[in-house]
């Protein structure tokens, strides 16, 4: 097996494992759809950080994000809520205070 391919399962399984089951990706990331505009949005989840071909390749970013995120926050021992980690990382308040505040509320609200 070529030394990248194994680097890349070793990579997947941790997150996994760092996800595990305390964290609905797919419930998050479908709130993200919506509270970015849904089927109507210009940037499918909000994914401005690479380029996306389709709805399906930026939904796969979004949970590759969330992912990341939630190994993050775990190491970190962040003592906010979740999405409040996340949020200053998909749409920090140093670019926009206004948006990252709008981000926590709206995703949140859509995740219940």
């Amino acid at each position: 097996m070529k030394r990248s391919a194994l680097i890349s399962i070793c990579v997947f399984a941790s997150l996994r494992l760092c996800v595990g089951a305390g964290l609905d990706t797919g419930k998050l990331a479908d709130a993200i759809y919506r509270a970015e505009g849904g089927a109507r949005a210009k940037v499918p989840y909000g994914i401005m950080s690479v380029k996306v071909r389709n709805a399906a390749e930026a939904r796969a970013v979004c949970i590759r994000t969330i992912e990341h995120a939630w190994c993050d926050y775990a190491a970190a021992a962040d003592t906010r809520p979740f999405i409040h980690f996340l949020a200053d990382r998909y749409c920090p308040p140093s670019v926009d205070p206004i948006g990252n505040r709008n981000w926590k509320h709206n995703v949140a609200l859509l995740c219940k």
